[in-house]
């Protein structure tokens, strides 16, 4: 899906991802979460939630560019910063 996105919306989306996929009932989903240590997501399902965010945000997160993706603040800003660069971040 092209288009324009804000960060409030990226935020709100990648938030409600990876809340859906957290193994975790002791920590809410937050920009400061541990995608592993914190919310319990596997590698397999990193992976799936990387395609989830590539096809909704029309993207592509390079393979180089996962292991800086620790936390979810990681994650949005790896977004926030390709859309930026793509100019479709309002």
């Amino acid at each position: 899906m092209s288009g324009m996105f804000s960060r409030d919306s990226v935020r709100h989306y990648l938030i409600e991802i990876f809340s859906r996929f957290s193994e975790s009932d002791d920590h809410p989903v937050t920009e400061g979460s541990h995608i592993t240590g914190d919310l319990g997501i596997d590698s397999i399902n990193i992976m799936e939630i990387i395609a989830e965010l590539e096809d909704r945000f029309d993207l592509t997160i390079p393979d180089e560019a996962l292991p800086a993706i620790q936390t979810v603040g990681d994650a949005i800003r790896a977004v926030v910063d390709r859309l930026s660069a793509a100019g479709r971040l309002s």
